[in-house]
């Protein structure tokens, strides 16, 4: 009986035959030679799957990072940008109660507890910068939710406050309508302001003086409105104003526009608010084109930006 001899015992020709004219080349190898390069070859295509599936794997975690960095990237921002309205809201509001403040002062009415609460909010208590607190992680995340969500609620309740006081006002001009139109309340032209109420060096070189009004310089021409219904009480020349108007209002209430190149109106007519009374000039004691905007309550000097509400 004929027995089969063991692959590693075995030994294996090959030749080579480049071509004819060539000598024909001859490699003997062992059997156990194969097997080991058999078991190589197979080792070696093992590692190459297992590395190009860790490749893939790697490749699709990699890529899955980079997206969720991206994501968290847009994410910040908006939370940025939402922190940033928030404070543009906040800022909003404080301007309204302030605006309703001044309205109240005009009016000599009481303030609102409400409208105080509004002006309480402030400015952000958040001293540091949203973008640096991102960029500590976890906690700073954590300490700007808490933050945001401090102020919607806050905001939510001034809203509240503002509708409660707001109706409050409403209510108070409804009931004094007729003495808001005779109150003063706009700005009566529009130019540069170069003089404020109060002490000031004097253009004329003459020291310090009291300047018992605002001067807003502009162009010769410009028309000048008054800024509250009233009675025109003076229209004509002044010896310091020059050409100059006069508008008795409500009670004590009095406006008076000086340096004037045109009046527009006459003494004893009625008119109303941003009705056109003159326009703008340099007559009288000045030193360039500008009106000259008083108001005199028991015939004493006010600051005229107390009774101003609106700009320029």
């Amino acid at each position: 009986m004929e027995t089969t001899e063991p692959i590693k015992d075995k030994r294996f020709t090959i030749l080579l035959v480049p071509s004819p004219s060539d000598r024909i080349r001859r490699f003997d190898i062992s059997g156990r030679w194969i097997r080991w390069g058999t078991f190589a070859g197979i080792a070696f295509a093992v590692l190459v799957a297992v590395f190009s599936a860790l490749s893939i794997v790697l490749f699709e975690k990699e890529a899955r990072m980079i997206s969720l960095q991206h994501k968290s990237r847009l994410q910040k921002e908006e939370i940025v940008r939402i922190y940033r309205k928030l404070q543009d809201v906040r800022s909003k509001m404080v301007d309204v109660a302030k605006l309703e403040r001044k309205v109240r002062l005009i009016m000599n009415t009481a303030e609102s507890n409400s409208s105080n609460v509004v002006l309480g909010l402030g400015g952000p208590t958040q001293t540091v910068a949203p973008s640096v607190l991102i960029q500590k992680g976890k906690q700073g995340m954590e300490d700007l939710m808490s933050e945001m969500d401090r102020q919607i609620g806050d905001l939510g309740q001034g809203i509240l406050n503002q509708e409660e006081s707001l109706a409050n006002l409403k209510h108070a001009i409804k009931e004094r309508q007729t003495e808001w139109a005779f109150t003063p309340s706009i700005w009566p032209t529009r130019g540069v302001l170069t003089s404020r109420f109060g002490y000031r060096t004097s253009p004329f070189g003459l020291g310090r003086d009291f300047h018992p009004g605002i001067d807003i310089a502009g162009s010769i021409g410009t028309p000048i409105m008054a800024t509250a219904s009233g009675t025109v009480s003076l229209a004509g020349w002044d010896q310091g104003f020059g050409k100059t108007v006069v508008i008795e209002h409500s009670g004590s209430l009095s406006t008076l526009y000086g340096h004037l190149e045109k009046v527009a109106v006459y003494e004893g007519e009625k008119v109303k608010r941003g009705d056109i009374i003159g326009y703008l000039g340099n007559t009288g004691l000045s030193t360039g084109p500008h009106l000259h905007y008083q108001i005199m309550v028991n015939h004493t000097p006010v600051n005229p930006k107390r009774y101003i509400l609106n700009r320029f």
